[in-house]
């Protein structure tokens, strides 16, 4: 006679002991691997429309021009560095004059790295001056 084995009614059960272990171990390694930083920027004080037009009409030789160009950085058409670039603007003393003195024009041609724009821009607000954006017209 054939031995007949009877199934044994097992429950059907996920084990769940080592999920709050899982859970645990996960939240310690994202709180280890986060990294805090602290965001950066600059305020830049920007003329209006009007002024803009206004200053083009007085624009002369005096006010200072900054241009980036394929990765060139030039100050009144002088090629200069970065740091020699926060040197003259420093020199010109921004930060002590009133009104369109403070102006510094920025413009920009051909491939411009955003790091190199973004610390010309803040060069310039850092040294007092006011960031005119020359735009090309079409």
């Amino acid at each position: 006679m054939p031995f007949v084995r009877r199934k044994e009614k097992r429950e059907l059960e996920i084990p769940t002991d080592s999920v709050s272990d899982i859970a645990f171990l996960l939240i310690i390694f994202f709180i280890l691997t986060t990294t805090m930083s602290k965001l950066t920027g600059f305020t830049a004080e920007l003329p209006s429309g009007a002024a803009a037009q206004q200053q083009a009409a007085k624009t002369d030789a005096k006010t200072p021009t900054v241009q980036i160009t394929n990765g060139k950085l030039l100050f009144n058409e002088q090629e200069v560095s970065m740091a020699a670039l926060q040197e003259r603007l420093l020199d010109l003393q921004l930060a002590k004059k009133q009104g369109e003195e403070r102006v510094v024009m920025l413009e920009t041609a051909g491939k411009v790295d955003y790091q190199i724009y973004y610390e010309t821009m803040a060069a310039i607000s850092a040294a007092g001056g006011i960031v005119a954006i020359v735009e090309e017209g079409e």
